[in-house]
Parts: C-alpha cells; structure tokens; sequence
C-alpha cells in the first residue's frame, strides 16, 4: 500500500512538473544584458539608395527593418570610399550606431606588401593606429572601431593573419592611440583563444571596450570572462543563404541564442548584397529581412533582456526583454504544426500583447490584440514561425489611452537625437539658449532630428504633442 502511494505521488509530481515546464514564464524583474541594437553590413555594397536606408534602418512602417547598427569597411588604400561614409550618415540620420572593421591595413605597412594575407610588420604598429584613426576621422560619426575582420583564417581575397600574441601587444601599446571605443578580435569562429589573452591583460584589457566575434564554426556561448570584466560582447558577422522560412528558423535561432548567452548585440553580413542579403536592390524586404525585424523593429537599443523560459515546449525556444513602457517576447516555433503555448508574466502588470508573425506565408502581419488575464495569455504558435508580442501595460476596453511620455537620447548627442515616440507628435523646434530657432519640423514621420550641422553647445528642443509641449536641453558635442 506504501509503495502504491509513493508511485502514485511520484506520477503526480512528474506531471505537475512537466504542466509548469510548459509554460513560458517572463520575470520582468530578473534583468540581464543591455541590448545594443541589431544591424548588417554594406562592405564593398556601394551607395545604399534613400529608400534602401529607409528600409533598413527606418522603424515606422512594417516593410522598415528598424536596424539600429552599421558595419562598414576600411579600406586599405587611405583614399577612403565616399560610398560607406553616405552609407553611414544616412543610417546615422535614422538612428543607428556605426561599427568600422578594416579587412587589412594598407599593403605598404604589412610583411608582403599586399593588401591579401601577410602580417602588420611590427614597426608599422603605431602607424596602423594613426590609419585606424584617420579613418575615424573621415567618417565623422564612428562608435566602435575594430581592429581586423577575423584575424585567424589566412583566405584569398583582401585580409591580414594575426597571432594572439601579436593583438595583445597591438591592444597594450597602440590602440588606445585611435581614439574611439575598440573592439577585438572578430575572430572568425569567435575563438577565446584570441580575445582572453588582451582581458587577461590589465594594460590590453583597458583599451578594448567590445569583444567582437563571427559564428561560423561556432555557436553562442555565455562568454563570462568578457562580461565579468565589463566588455560589451557582439556578434558582428554571420549569413544563411537560402531565404526559405527553414532557413529563417535557424537565423533566429540563433540570433535567440545569443540575446540568451549574454550577447548585446548581434550583426547579419551582407544587408543588400546577392546571395545572403536581408533586403533587395530598391529596398523591398525578403524573408530574413522580416526575421530580423521580428526582433529589430520592437527591440530597441537601451532595452535590457530579463529571464525567461528558454524552452517551454519541444522545438518551441523563447527570449524577452523589458524597456521602459513595455516588453517584448519573441518566440520561435521549429515545428510543422501548430503549438498552443501559455504565457505568463512575473512582477509586472501586463494587460494585452500585440502579436506579429513571419511564418512561410506572413510577412511581419499585425495579428492584432491578445488580452491578458492576470497577467497570462494563452495564444497558437502558426507551424515553422517567429512571433513577437509587444506588451501594454494599459487596460483595453472603455479606457482612455494615455499619450506615451516623450523623451530624448542620446544626450550629449555629436550628429543626431532621437524622439523616444511620435505618436501624435504635431511638430518640434531647435533654439538656443538665447532663442534662436534653428530648425521646425512639422508633423514628423520620423522620430530622429538631425544635429549635425549644429555648432558644439547647449539647445533646447520643444516638442509638442496634441495639446501637451514638452521641452528639452541638450548638448551638441
């Protein structure tokens, strides 16, 4: 009789534990990594076109991908693309943050003067830094420069072989001379092997700010001893080819992957380029274009990722994230069917999600308002799909909605600011201290003000919105 009890209670535990493994718990109190943003690259793309920008990097339509990062190349030569610096000012206008990464130093600074293979001579090191810097310079809006695209591969097109030891040395003696926040290695297959030597370091470790790193080869990993020492860690190179929704099941299973392994940021390769690009000549998104957006459009950069269940169900993987106002729970379905799934949020009140789906025949489709009950919903994950839900914290129903507080970033700001929402934003205007106006937009479709033009100093920008006004002091650097 005892044993039969013991089974029995055995059975009920089994089954109450798997019953709550099954549902996807979000603990909007337990925060985790900042989110730096999601961004591509345009090396070797030329001149993207005003709506290719607006396609990549623009955030208020459903055909926009909202990236909030750049990565341009340096070129080797020193007579330096004006095609990447437009690439730059115009995904700077929309918001984004610029990543430089230089595939070799000029060929006259390396042991077989050629710009493919070889190493930087050892003399040349401090002239590297000057060129790094230079290029800096010449752009004008760089946040993070890098010190060589994937250092440990020796391949045929242009490139630079780099021993572990040799980046430690340039990363003690010479990188605090570019003056702009550094990143290493970008190893090809995010290999520790080149990047713990320089954190090891306390001279190296002071002058990289980023650990960057490619995955092919490789998956994510939590890379502790980078955040135990206070380093941003991005993912700053990888592509899929093929743009069937299998191919962007895998893409944001591992984009998913390393949001929950402590990632901050993660990069696709080529962002118009044939073959593994995320839009088309002339701006039209294709499907992992609308992957990324899954998570780019509602994941801005400043929102931190909080714990969650990482896998409630078979093939069905999850992260969320938590900004100011509201949350975000991207979710991944790898199976061929449909998935009834729970949700439910921890110290937070949470009354409705908005749900938007690519799956192998939508395309980032609005599928409208799920009600909360008691902070939970129970929603239908459509068979081989990415679906976000974005949170309101504001009751549905007979209830007045409450216009979204308005705020600006960054602040001191070198070349543009941004409105924090322009819902129901009927116009703002720069002045100086001393009153005069500098520039009036009217009815604004986009949420960034350009600054650049601007003289270093303290402005003030009034925004209004209906019948409020807010107003602002800000610092031009």
């Amino acid at each position: 009789m005892m044993l039969k009890k013991i089974v029995l209670l055995s059975i009920f535990a089994f089954l109450i534990f798997n019953l709550n493994a099954q549902e996807a718990i979000i603990d909007v109190s337990k925060v985790k990594q900042v989110i730096d943003g999601f961004g591509a690259s345009t090396a070797w793309h030329g001149q993207l076109t005003t709506p290719e920008a607006d396609a990549a990097f623009k955030n208020d339509k459903s055909n926009q991908m909202g990236l909030s990062i750049l990565r341009v190349r340096i070129d080797p030569s020193s007579s330096w693309w004006n095609d990447e610096k437009q690439n730059a000012i115009r995904a700077k206008n929309r918001g984004a943050m610029i990543l430089a990464s230089p595939w070799s130093p000029p060929a006259s600074m390396k042991t077989n003067n050629n710009t493919t293979g070889g190493e930087l001579k050892p003399s040349s090191y401090a002239d590297y830094a000057i060129h790094l810097k230079n290029f800096c310079s010449h752009l004008g809006n760089v946040d993070v420069v890098s010190l060589q695209n994937e250092p440990n591969i020796e391949v045929g097109y242009e490139s630079c072989n780099w021993t572990p030891a040799q980046l430690l040395t340039f990363c003690k003696n010479n990188a605090s001379a570019i003056g702009k926040p550094v990143m290493a290695p970008e190893a090809f297959n995010f290999d520790k092997n080149y990047s713990d030597p320089i954190l090891n370091d306390s001279t190296a470790n002071a002058h990289v700010q980023y650990i960057g790193g490619h995955l092919y080869g490789a998956s994510a990993y939590n890379y502790t001893n980078a955040i135990s020492k206070g380093k941003k860690v991005w993912m700053t190179e990888k592509y899929f080819n093929p743009d069937d929704i299998e191919t962007c099941i895998t893409m944001a299973k591992e984009i998913t992957d390393c949001m929950y392994n402590n990632m901050n940021a993660y990069v696709w390769w080529y962002l118009r380029q044939p073959g593994c690009n995320l839009i088309e000549a002339g701006g039209k998104l294709k499907k992992k274009g609308f992957t990324m957006g899954q998570y780019s459009k509602f994941v801005r950069p400043g929102f931190n990722r909080v714990d969650a269940t990482y896998q409630p169900k078979t093939k069905v993987y999850l992260v969320a994230f938590k900004g100011k106002d509201q949350n975000v729970v991207v979710v991944i379905n790898q199976n061929k069917n449909t998935v009834s799934q729970i949700f439910s949020f921890k110290n937070d009140t949470v009354f409705s999600v908005k749900k938007y789906v690519t799956s192998g025949s939508k395309n980032l489709n609005d599928e409208g308002t799920l009600k909360c009950t008691s902070n939970s919903f129970t929603d239908n994950l459509d068979a081989q799909s990415i679906t976000t839900y974005v949170t309101s914290k504001i009751p549905t129903g007979n209830h007045t909605l409450k216009e979204p507080e308005i705020r600006i970033f960054p602040n001191p700001a070198s070349d543009i600011i941004q409105l924090s929402s322009i819902e129901n934003v009927t116009g703002w205007q720069v002045y100086d201290v001393l009153g005069k106006k500098f520039f009036t937009q009217k009815h604004p479709t986009s949420s960034v003000v350009g600054i650049s033009s601007l003289n270093s100093g303290i402005y003030i920008i009034r925004i209004q919105q209906k019948e409020k006004e807010y107003s602002f002091k800000f610092v031009k650097n």
